[in-house]
């Protein structure tokens, strides 16, 4: 009998002091570790003109374009990513359809978001949430759209549920153009269709602040750029679809968003405060 009773004191002061570590483990572990306020942000975005329109001797460049005119356009993107760290991104410039990453998808406004270019002016495309912190750059996807996938449309913004596409002109490609080239007098309207699928980075300021009731960020790329030769400087035909002019007009594109800006737009007028 007294071994048995000595066997269970020992029991129960083990289990006593087992029962009190794992209740000090609770208690520490129990203590709410706090995540940083979710702040909505809206997300604008602005494409210039300058380049486009300059009257250009024929001799110039590679082609006998005299002037070019951009009307229009329709860019989508997607994968709008958040960087704490922006020069230690690297952006997938291989041009393929990379796949999705959900593991930090607070930190990215997802899309795709098909954006209606008609004029210089800022265009709001996106409002979503992201954690208050400090991020120097944004990483973004030029994003090859597919036949009735769900996106966001800026032209049906206005904080309404994504949709999905019913305009099957837009499907296989990223960018379209609509516009006019001037060539020996005579304006020749023309369509451009770009089918890249390509990664971006930029630096800017983006801190999100918890105190903030609403960040505004802005982007801007000079669409100028695109129908410019990166080597010479003169006009690039749209209507050129030798494999030649169709490598120069992708550098060109590539140019455009590499050198785009970004930043807060406390002024509000849909362009990135200098």
């Amino acid at each position: 009998m007294k071994n048995r009773i000595r066997f269970s004191q020992v029991i129960f002061f083990a289990a006593a002091i087992l029962t009190g570590g794992i209740m000090t483990g609770c208690s520490k572990s129990s203590d709410p570790v706090t995540a940083p306020a979710a702040v909505p942000v809206n997300l604008a975005v602005s494409f210039s003109k300058s380049g486009t329109g300059t009257m250009l001797m024929k001799n110039v460049g590679l082609t006998s374009i005299d002037s070019l005119r951009i009307d229009s356009a329709v860019v989508v993107l997607q994968r709008i990513k958040f960087e704490s760290h922006v020069d230690s991104v690297t952006p997938d410039t291989s041009g393929k359809d990379s796949t999705e990453n959900e593991s930090e998808a607070n930190i990215t406004f997802k899309g795709p978001f098909v954006i209606h270019v008609r004029d210089t002016l800022s265009i709001n495309f996106a409002n979503q949430t992201l954690p208050a912190g400090t991020y120097d750059g944004i990483k973004f996807k030029i994003h090859r759209f597919k036949t009735s996938e769900k996106h966001e449309d800026s032209d049906e913004h206005n904080n309404r549920p994504m949709m999905v596409g019913l305009d099957s002109s837009l499907a296989g490609s990223s960018i379209i153009v609509w516009g006019a080239i001037k060539r020996n007098g005579v304006w020749t309207r023309f369509t451009y269709k770009f089918n890249g699928e390509v990664e971006f980075k930029i630096k800017g300021n983006f801190v999100v602040s918890e105190v903030t009731s609403t960040v505004g960020i802005a982007l801007n790329f000079n669409m100028g750029l695109w129908f410019t030769n990166p080597d010479v400087g003169g006009l690039l035909d749209p209507t050129d679809t030798s494999n030649s002019n169709w490598e120069l007009f992708k550098r060109a594109i590539y140019l455009s968003f590499g050198k785009g800006k970004g930043g807060h737009d406390d002024n509000g007028d849909g362009f990135p405060d200098h």
